[in-house]
C-alpha cells in the first residue's frame, strides 16, 4: 500500500536480539548476586531468563564469556581479551594523575554490585571468577603502564612504569576496599574521600621529584 513504511525483517530480529541479550545479562547479574557464580549454572540461567540451553548458548558460549560481558555492559572494561583494561583509563581528557585515578574509582562505584560479587566469588576459589579477575588485572597493569609512560612519564623515573603502575594498582584497589569495609573515612561520601586520597597519592609520587 502506497505511503505505508514497514521496518524491515532484519532490523526488527537485530533489535529482538539486542533486547534479549540485554534481558541475559539482567537476569545474570541479578542470578548471581544471589547464587554466586558457581551456584549459578548455565541451565538455571537459561530458565530464569526464559529461554532453553540451547538459546543461551547461541548469545554467550560459556560461564566466563557471560561474566566478561556483564563487565563489559557495566562500563567496567572495554574489551578484556585484548588486555584494553578498565574503561576509565583509556580516556583522554584527564587533568592530571590524580584526577586519572579518581576517575577510575568513581567507575567502580558504577558497578559496585558487580565487584561485590566478584570478591566473593573469588574468596570462594570459584574458577572462573579468578580466571577473569586475573585477566582485569592484568589488563588494568598493561593500561596504566601505557598511560604512565604517555601522560606521567616523570613519576617513573627511577622505578620504571611497571613498578609505578603496580602502585597505583594496590592503592586503587585497598582504597576500594576501605569503601567496601565501611572504613574509609568519616563524611560517608566515598566520592569526596576518593579524590581527597587521589590528590594525596599524586603528591607523594611527585614529591621523589
Amino acid at each position: 500500500m502506497e505511503g505505508v513504511t514497514t521496518s524491515s525483517p532484519t532490523g526488527a530480529q537485530e533489535r529482538t536480539a539486542v533486547s534479549q541479550r540485554q534481558h541475559i545479562l539482567d537476569t545474570a547479574l541479578a542470578l548471581m548476586s544471589q547464587r554466586g557464580v558457581d551456584g549459578t549454572s548455565m541451565r538455571d540461567l537459561a530458565g530464569a531468563a526464559g529461554l532453553n540451553v540451547a538459546s543461551l548458548y547461541h548469545y554467550f558460549a560459556s560461564k566466563r564469556e557471560l561474566l566478561v560481558a556483564v563487565l563489559q555492559e557495566r562500563g567496567f572494561i572495554e574489551d578484556l581479551a585484548a588486555s584494553t583494561g578498565p574503561a576509565a583509563i583509556a580516556r583522554d581528557d584527564f587533568d592530571g594523575l590524580a584526577d586519572m585515578l579518581d576517575d577510575i574509582l568513581r567507575s567502580m562505584l558504577e558497578v559496585e554490585d558487580f565487584i561485590r560479587l566478584m570478591l566473593g566469588e573469588v574468596m570462594r576459589g570459584e574458577e572462573t571468577a579468578h580466571a577473569v579477575g586475573v585477566e582485569l588485572f592484568d589488563a588494568t597493569q598493561t593500561a596504566l603502564e601505557r598511560w604512565l609512560e604517555e601522560s606521567e612519564p616523570t613519576v617513573c623515573n627511577g622505578p620504571g612504569a611497571p613498578a609505578v603502575a603496580r602502585v597505583l594498582r594496590a592503592f586503587i584497589v585497598g582504597l576500594f576496599f576501605e569503601h567496601l569495609a565501611g572504613v574509609l573515612g568519616r563524611s560517608g561520601d566515598a566520592r569526596d574521600a576518593f579524590r581527597s586520597r587521589s590528590a594525596e597519592a599524586a603528591a607523594v609520587l611527585r614529591a621523589r621529584f
